[in-house]
Formats: structure tokens, sequence, C-alpha cells
């Protein structure tokens, strides 16, 4: 029973990561022989602020509101 499990940045639809599931899907079961009904994805969004490369996130850290006390 593969599982495969992909990080990527928030913000793809549900009709985005069907095609993907499908495609990865596809790929595994031809070059296992596992049946499709036996292979996982699984998607986790990562928001922007908590993703960095190179020591750089993709989105700044979002500004102090000035109400905290």
């Amino acid at each position: 029973m593969p599982i495969v499990k992909i990080e990527m940045l928030a913000g793809r639809d549900a009709a985005t990561k069907e095609r993907i599931a499908v495609e990865i899907t596809d790929v595994i079961a031809r070059n296992t022989g596992a049946e499709p009904a036996h292979i996982y994805v699984m998607f986790s969004d990562v928001a922007p602020g908590d993703w960095a490369v190179a020591g750089r996130l993709f989105a700044p850290p979002p500004a102090p509101s000035g109400t905290e006390r």
C-alpha cells in the first residue's frame, strides 16, 4: 500500500490536487504493480510564512498589529 505525501505551498484548489493525485497514482501503479485503490496520496498545505528556502520565508511574517499589550 504505497502512501505518497506531498507538501506544497497553500493555495491550490481541490481540482488541481485531484489532477495531481490522478497522475501520481498512475505513475505509482504503473511502476510498482500496486492497485490504484491501494495507493494513497496525502496533501499538506503549508502557509508561505511557514516555509523558507535559503533562509528566506516565501512570505514575510505579518506586521505587528499594535494591539498586543
